[in-house]
């Protein structure tokens, strides 16, 4: 019986350092689907996982950056973007691990787009023939590698084939990595269907909003918009047959991020989680995923802020100055002393200090709370005060504020007429 007894044990502190760790992940990138597999970009790697969930295992672990895999129509092999050699080009894997094959080797970033329908080509957009590299244009070139042949569409951005590649849904701009959103106007992306064979085109969205990302399935072109009106990208399709477009998805938080598109599923992320929607149903499902990691990136340590400094603002009387460096604020001598550490807060940012003309407090802005709000730092008191005192967050009393206040505005006169008394 202690024999057994030990043997569980054993069986459970196993299971336990397992679980720790696997870590329940977030922030998945550029999802795509095969019959049986997820594919998708996780802190910079490849990643692979049952479309089921679970635990995913690493394909890549170069020190560039690699993004948008992409499964080969029969699911065995892998196309990505990525940074093994100084230059963002394109590599084929197979999708149980292995050896990457370089396919593109031009000097300009090759983003792929998707495998042709035979398996044996793939198509991509480059800016490598667009002169001042201001707009993309779309490539195909064999999986093993070779001469790459532009195709007809004079720019484009995202694009995806009808099942014989007689036919292409594309965008000849995109705004799907600009930092602001719900653009209306001339710069929002259109979805054409461009005839290979005829060079006859077709818009078949045509709306002020955003249209991003199509993805060709039977008689219809999935893609994302955010003219609906949670005015959040979500996934809809335009019916080849009927001309008529349709909202599928209704996320009103968060946008739908980089969908792609499989055999039965669509696959997209949203706030930070990957999600699956059957194309037969409509009906969405979460997909739990782990990862095995040893977090090297949230791992504290020690890192050298010298290349890092600046909007540096110089003492009155001229022995020292303050320097933002990484979100921290350092003061530092003129000739000879030491280097203090004035802000010592890693969690959060420290930016834009200013010195007070009598030396006493440098004003900054902080996002201590999770806004950036103006703050004080009293030097002569040793700095008792948590992270600084705001004087825009109404939990400070008013005299408090008054006081602060009517302090630099004293300041502030003190300094103009140092600089009247100088220009005299």
């Amino acid at each position: 019986m202690k024999k057994y007894s030990m043997l569980l044990v054993v069986c459970l502190i196993t299971l336990w350092i397992q679980a720790e760790a696997q870590v329940s992940a977030h922030l998945f990138r550029y999802p795509d689907v095969s019959a049986t597999q997820i594919t998708f970009t996780y802190g910079g790697d490849i990643w692979i996982v049952s479309k089921e969930g679970g635990l995913a295992i690493k394909l890549s672990s170069p020190v560039g950056a690699e993004i948008a895999p992409k499964f080969s129509p029969d699911g065995s092999e892998i196309a990505f973007s990525g940074n093994y050699d100084g230059n963002m080009d394109i590599y084929v894997i197979p999708s149980q691990g292995g050896l990457p094959q370089r396919v593109t080797h031009h000097g300009m970033a090759d983003r792929i787009q998707d495998w042709y329908p035979d398996g044996e080509w793939l198509y991509y957009t480059s800016s490598m023939h667009s002169e001042k590299q201001r707009f993309n244009q779309f490539y195909k070139i064999p999986k093993e590698g070779g001469l790459p042949e532009k195709l007809p569409m004079a720019y484009g951005e995202f694009g995806s084939m009808n099942a014989d590649a007689t036919k292409i849904a594309f965008t000849d701009k995109s705004r799907a990595s600009r930092t602001w959103k719900r653009y209306k106007g001339g710069m929002a992306a259109d979805i054409f269907v461009f005839d290979l064979n005829s060079y006859e085109s077709k818009n078949i969205t045509d709306h002020e909003a955003n249209d991003e990302m199509p993805m060709w399935h039977d008689d219809r072109v999935y893609y994302i918009s955010d003219k609906g009106p949670e005015q959040r990208f979500n996934i809809w399709y335009y019916d080849l047959k009927s001309e008529e477009n349709k909202q599928v998805t209704e996320f009103s938080d968060y946008d739908v991020h980089m969908p792609s598109i499989g055999p039965e599923e669509l696959v997209f992320a949203a706030g930070g989680d990957i999600y699956l929607l059957d194309l037969a149903s409509h009906e969405t499902k979460k997909v739990d995923i782990q990862v095995t990691s040893d977090l090297m990136s949230v791992k504290p340590r020690k890192e050298s802020a010298e290349d890092y400094l600046a909007n540096v603002d110089i003492a009155p009387d001229g022995k020292r100055a303050v320097v933002e460096a990484r979100g921290e604020l350092f003061s530092l001598p003129a000739e000879k002393g030491i280097v203090q550490n004035l802000s010592r807060t890693p969690g959060y940012a420290e930016r834009y200090p200013a010195w007070s003309p009598n030396g006493r407090y440098i004003a900054y802005w902080s996002d201590q709370t999770g806004e950036y709000e103006l703050t004080v730092r009293d030097l002569k008191e040793g700095n008792k005060l948590n992270y600084g005192q705001s004087i825009t967050d109404a939990c400070i009393d008013w005299d408090t504020t008054e006081t602060v206040l009517r302090q630099l505005a004293k300041d502030v006169g003190e300094r103009a007429k140092v600089k009247e008394r100088a220009v005299a």
